[in-house]
């Protein structure tokens, strides 16, 4: 293994799910601020992730603005289009958001909705490990 930080898409539930309090979730963000990895998301999540906090939690507006302006995610832009290849092991909401982890070249995908994807097939089909926040702690160490 080479020096350079895994990149790791974070969906929108990992960032909503740590600014409430999730001990894993927490964990990723902060390997994030202390360079263990690179927190990927699509400009999809970002929006999912602010609309999320201002219906649920909007007094930790500030917080997640100042956290983002400090420790900027890489910010993936949406994808023009869907890869054939996984249509049928990604429910369609989610389609969008995993096509941009594709091309963004990440190793890992972290979700709470690990339901909603065919992890095995997938991770033949594209190289990237899906995982629950549990098991990104534990797989990175962190």
């Amino acid at each position: 293994m080479t020096g350079e930080k895994p990149r790791v898409f974070l969906d929108s539930n990992i960032w909503f799910s740590a600014f409430y309090g999730s001990v894993n979730c927490e964990k990723l963000l902060k390997a994030h601020i202390d360079h263990k990895i690179t927190a990927v998301i699509s400009t999809r999540v970002l929006e999912e992730i602010v609309r999320n906090i201002k219906e649920k939690i909007p007094k930790l507006i500030p917080v997640f603005n100042l956290f983002i302006s400090s420790y900027p995610p890489l910010i993936i832009a949406n994808p023009k289009s869907i890869p054939k290849k996984i249509l049928k092991y990604v429910e369609s909401e989610d389609q969008p958001i995993f096509a941009a982890a594709i091309n963004a070249g990440v190793k890992f995908f972290v979700t709470g909705n690990i339901g909603d994807f065919q992890t095995e097939k997938l991770e033949k089909l594209t190289q990237i490990k899906i995982l629950t926040p549990a098991q990104a702690v534990k797989e990175l160490r962190l």
